[in-house]
């Protein structure tokens, strides 16, 4: 009978999807549950994760310290990180391949500072970063980094309000050397020498009197990446497998410029194909956290996906697609054939 065929021919078929899935997984070498190190993103145009920043501002570069004393400024707001495509980005006579990619930060402060002939002074504001970097394209360090972050807020103090102001601008180069790996197993560690020209402008107003500071500045200084664990990780954005990083801390989205003597807490997933959580210290004291709101990709295959992901997500809802259909078709086929036979007069009516 037709619904008979049916029933016994769809665990042949189920067992054949399953034997295809194992099949293709072996091909493609590697088991569902293998995340053993980074994986290295392929990034493409579009590609944007969004955060939610808390930090803490203690200076500013180029303020009169003896003017204002225990500044403490609170900051809230939200990090945009875009990527805007690849390009070769040209250092000397040498043009190396990189990424461009454009961070904007915005939100508010509230905060207070104390003031030199007494009291205290609050502060309620906005604050606005825009940065465009130029990664290598190896381990993703910034070759490049031009950034301007502005601040504007009114102060009270002593039942008057007068506005501060503080914009600054810092254009960045370097060179790395050697390139350090991307891909880490969980206890390994990548360490790189940077070679850094600074260039640093800041104008400072407050209390009606403008401070200007211009610095430029070769530095030198150690990078290192260590791979801690595989943990958990939930954010706004949901829950990662993501890899706890410890790391050397160039500059953090909503901070004057960047922190010295920094470091960085940083759990990187490969399904994000980037950073779902980064807290930033300053002398092993937390100053800002970062974490991940949404984020989407452009052109091209989400980032930090690997070919098991893809047999996931693109290979078995096809499979299932194709089996559906077929036994959809073999139903409607039985039906047909089953109307045709209750139609078909008996034998034994014919006349002769």
């Amino acid at each position: 009978m037709p619904g008979r065929t049916l029933v016994s021919w769809f665990p042949r078929a189920a067992s054949g999807l399953a034997a295809l899935v194992i099949a293709l997984v072996l091909l493609l070498g590697t088991p569902f549950t293998a995340r053993a190190s980074l994986l290295k993103p392929t990034y493409a145009a579009g590609d944007k994760w969004v955060y939610i920043l808390e930090g803490l501002i203690t200076e500013f570069p180029g303020l009169n310290a003896s003017q204002i004393r225990n500044l403490r400024f609170d900051l809230v707001g939200m990090v945009d990180v875009k990527v805007i495509g690849p390009a070769n980005f040209v250092v000397g006579n040498a043009s190396v391949p990189s990424v461009r990619v454009d961070t904007r930060a915005t939100g508010y402060l509230n905060g207070s500072f104390s003031v030199q002939g007494g009291g205290t002074a609050q502060v309620t504001g906005t604050f606005t970063t825009d940065t465009s970097e130029f990664w290598e394209d190896q381990a993703y360090l910034p070759i490049s980094s031009n950034s301007t972050t502005s601040y504007r807020a009114d102060i009270t103090y002593f039942f008057v309000t007068t506005p501060l102001a503080a914009d600054l601008r810092v254009n960045a180069s370097t060179s790395i050397a050697p390139i350090p790996r991307f891909d880490l197993n969980v206890g390994q560690a990548a360490n790189t020498t940077l070679n850094t020209h600074l260039e640093l402008n800041s104008t400072f107003t407050i209390f009606h009197q403008t401070t200007t500071m211009q610095n430029s500045t070769n530095v030198s200084s150690g990078w290192r990446r260590e791979v801690l664990s595989l943990e958990s990780v939930s954010v706004r954005a949901g829950t990662f497998s993501a890899y706890k990083l410890n790391q050397t801390l160039g500059g953090f989205p909503g901070l004057p410029s960047g922190v010295a003597n920094g470091n960085e807490t940083a759990y990187f997933s490969n399904d994000v194909g980037f950073y779902v959580q980064r807290t930033a210290y300053e002398n092993g004291t937390p100053a800002a956290e970062m974490r991940l709101k949404s984020y989407s990709y452009g052109a091209g295959t989400p980032s930090g996906l690997s070919v098991v992901d893809l047999l996931i997500y693109v290979a078995i809802p096809v499979v299932v697609a194709i089996l559906i259909f077929l036994i959809l078709r073999r139903r409607r086929k039985a039906r047909i054939q089953g109307r045709v036979s209750e139609a078909a007069p008996p034998e034994s009516g014919r006349l002769r």
